[in-house]
């Protein structure tokens, strides 16, 4: 099993350019920190990154 940590930054940037399916893709199951999701999913977080948390 292939584990992988990022931070923030790669999940936002996937979202902008419509790619996030190449996570599930390439690792299979993803699974983000709590902190992470917490950034994500913050109000003042850019709505496309706060909706992909909420899901």
């Amino acid at each position: 099993m292939q584990i992988v940590v990022a931070d923030t930054s790669p999940i936002f940037y996937l979202l902008s350019i419509d790619q996030i399916q190449l996570l599930p893709a390439l690792f299979g199951k993803i699974i983000i920190p709590k902190a992470v999701h917490a950034e994500l999913a913050h109000p003042t977080a850019p709505s496309l990154t706060r909706n992909w948390a909420a899901s």
